[in-house]
């Protein structure tokens, strides 16, 4: 899906902009990590010092979120864990 790949690679200090690549157990120290559409998948990557960067889409969902959730804490929850998949069951599956 993602035409760029990057496996066990340790970024630092750079500007990594997120949008169309793929990053599989990578480290990222002090950088300024960008988003714009959101479409990139991270995998057990880790971030040490790095500052984010949202803009377009990306900042307007962050806005949104914000706007909902306020000062509380916020929880994402992946489609795949087991409040969606039991609550998925009990709706015949729908």
């Amino acid at each position: 899906m993602f035409k760029i790949h990057y496996k066990n690679k340790e970024f630092k200090g750079e500007r990594i902009e997120l949008d169309g690549k793929e990053f599989s157990r990578c480290e990222f120290r002090d950088c300024l990590i960008v988003l714009e559409r959101g479409e990139t998948q991270i995998r057990d990557c880790k971030f040490y010092n790095c500052k984010l960067m949202l803009r377009g889409n990306a900042y307007i969902i962050a806005k949104i979120i914000t706007s909902v959730v306020g000062n509380k804490p916020l929880k994402v929850l992946d489609i795949d864990e087991p409040l969606f998949l039991e609550r998925s069951r009990a709706e015949g599956g729908r």
